[in-house]
């Protein structure tokens, strides 16, 4: 029996992890509801395993717009997926995930269920990480307490003061959310006709996704997160940064997100603060424990470059944003 059709479009963007590609490609043509498009959007130095991506979705009858060479830049290449594109929804998965065979299934009853219904104005459902973050109550305490979020079961969901959000690791069924992260985010189309990814956060782009998907959230749109869509996330430490870059790159963003997405009063300032105040300490000690002392220079080094407002850097390229 062959799979059914949908009338969405799935958007991958991707750099120097081509057979990580590969395995979240090939668990998309397996899905029991198959995209009606597939654009992977590739500022890859080489594309190596692109005639075996070819291959397999031809061999599935999912229409593929590979677009390489792309500039360089996560949500830049987002955008640029966004633009070459026409189904709906639109889904984006990280180039490191393996879809459950029925997740584009799940997601698109959700879609089905929510849109129109009394009241909602739905924008976009995630699914479930198939393998749930379940810290300790001693750190869920901690994040609460300095408001610097993270993630566990049954969390609010809501955006904190500070910018950081508490993501609902797993829950027992469908909740609504303030925030998306990218390794599986999906959007109604129109809501690109009101916001896009920044494309001020270049390369790793740290919180680019929950920075889109919060300005979603102010315009008014019911964003949801579903259990019965579980996707894996390997989380793959290929092309990634190192932990002082990676610290850096995240206070740096944290600033500009903060001054940009939240009222700038004393109340919003001192969260910030606060929080991160409740981050550096978490960072001494994973430093200590991991003897990697990046976490802690990559925090002052953002500290000190906040003190001269030198603004968003892309570390990966040691440029100007």
């Amino acid at each position: 029996m062959k799979p059914k059709r949908a009338s969405s479009a799935f958007i991958i963007a991707c750099r120097n992890r081509p057979d990580e590609l590969v395995v979240a490609v090939e668990s998309l043509v397996r899905q029991t509801v198959l995209p009606a498009e597939l654009c992977i959007v590739d500022s890859s130095d080489e594309t190596p395993t692109r005639a075996k991506i070819e291959e397999l979705c031809d061999a599935a009858g999912v229409p593929l717009d590979y677009h390489h060479p792309a500039p360089r830049g996560l949500t830049i290449q987002r955008n640029i997926g966004i633009d070459r594109t026409t189904g709906d929804p639109v889904f984006f998965i990280d180039d490191d995930v393996f879809l459950e065979p029925d997740c584009h299934e799940r997601i698109l009853e959700e879609y089905e269920r929510w849109d129109g219904a009394r009241g909602v104005k739905l924008g976009g459902i995630r699914a479930t990480p198939k393998h749930p973050a379940r810290p300790p109550l001693v750190s869920i305490m901690w994040r609460k307490l300095f408001g610097i979020g993270g993630w566990w079961p049954e969390a609010s969901g809501k955006m904190r003061r500070g910018f950081w959000v508490e993501g609902i690791s797993i829950a027992k069924g469908v909740r609504k959310i303030e925030y998306m992260t990218g390794w599986f985010m999906s959007f109604k189309r129109e809501v690109f006709e009101k916001e896009r990814f920044d494309e001020n956060l270049a390369g790793y782009a740290h919180k680019e996704d929950v920075d889109l998907t919060y300005r979603v959230h102010k315009h008014g749109y019911v964003m949801l997160q579903t259990p019965a869509a579980i996707c894996d996330h390997f989380q793959t430490s290929t092309s990634r940064l190192t932990s002082h870059q990676l610290t850096h790159m995240n206070l740096r963003n944290q600033f500009y997100l903060h001054r940009k997405n939240m009222p700038q009063d004393a109340r919003h300032r001192l969260a910030l603060w606060w929080g991160l105040i409740g981050q550096f300490l978490l960072n001494v000690a994973r430093a200590a424990a991991r003897n990697d002392w990046g976490l802690v220079t990559g925090m002052i080094a953002g500290a000190l470059e906040q003190t001269r407002a030198r603004g968003t850097l892309d570390l990966a390229q040691g440029g100007r944003a």
